[in-house]
């Protein structure tokens, strides 16, 4: 019998490509609870989809409940004798709990604060920014992140007389962290445009729970905008930058300024040499931080 917190997942290894479907049955008639498979594939490039290479011999991982009975084991063999198995007990968990566990208040630039929003901010936190990110990219703590909100704080200083008077769009927006810094930072219209559903309506729901019901979070894409903006901010990776630098750079009012983070320090030369060249754009700084590059240019 297994212990109510724990459950049994069994690898299969050395499984034949045809005989999948069979096993698949075969493992649910035997009690499994679940059935997944170990795809092999290739990603060369992080702005195409992974490829599925095919194999001959697959790996399976099988989930049980309870130890299954040996008629399981028996009727794999039944099937093909060459199939391995290693069997595994594992603690069962509710992982969005065991994720919030570590979720925790932090500085992410000058007085603002990324707070979860289950939790309370620390006594030294003059400016929260509430999130609960969801299944969308963006707490703040990765590194692009920070890179990003770091441009728009030093941006906020620099120009803190004009920022009343100007718009922002927020490419790529997530959880919409970068939208709320902009706007608490002070800056006039902010709007977050954002490819993923799920991740809009996140989006949607932390600036609800910011108070901060000017931001726009629309349905509208990059390449159905007909406004411009005096910063355009995008923290996507690099190869995507590329792709829509055109978008990009129509969307940027003449003298305006562009964020861009999400370039891999290995490919900082490429994007340099696709992106930058012959753009008309003036680097005002570029920074490191990890294995990222983050540029902040101006038109």
């Amino acid at each position: 019998m297994s212990d109510t917190n724990s459950y049994f997942r069994i690898r299969l290894s050395q499984v034949p490509a045809e005989l999948e479907d069979i096993i698949t049955t075969h493992c649910f008639e035997c009690g499994a609870s679940g059935v997944t498979e170990a795809l092999p594939f290739s990603q060369p490039d992080l702005t195409y989809d992974p490829k599925i290479l095919h194999v001959r011999a697959h790996e399976m991982d099988v989930f049980f409940n309870e130890r299954p009975e040996c008629n399981f084991f028996d009727g794999l063999l039944e099937l093909n004798e060459g199939i391995k198995w290693h069997i595994h007990e594992e603690e069962t968990k509710d992982w969005l709990e065991e994720w919030k566990k570590g979720f925790k208040p932090f500085k992410l630039v000058g007085d603002f604060w990324v707070v979860p929003s289950w939790l309370t901010p620390p006594e030294e936190c003059k400016h929260p920014i509430y999130i609960d990110p969801g299944m969308a990219f963006g707490t703040g703590t990765h590194a692009t992140t920070q890179m990003m909100a770091f441009f728009i704080h030093k941006l906020s200083e620099k120009y803190k007389g004009d920022l009343a008077n100007w718009a922002m769009l927020d490419v790529g927006t997530g959880t919409a962290i970068l939208a709320m810094l902009a706007q608490m930072s002070g800056m006039g219209l902010v709007a977050g445009i954002e490819i993923d559903p799920e991740a809009r309506r996140v989006a949607r729901e932390n600036v609800k729970l910011n108070k901060l019901p000017q931001i726009e979070i629309p349905e509208t894409q990059i390449e159905d905008i007909r406004d411009q903006y005096d910063v355009v901010v995008a923290n996507i990776i690099d190869g995507v930058l590329i792709n829509i630098k055109k978008d990009l750079l129509r969307v940027l009012k003449p003298g305006g300024h562009m964020l861009l983070t999400g370039i891999l320090e290995e490919r900082d030369n490429h994007f340099f040499e696709k992106f930058m060249e012959n753009s008309g754009l003036t680097v005002v700084r570029r920074i490191e931080k990890d294995e990222w590059v983050g540029y902040w240019v101006q038109s």
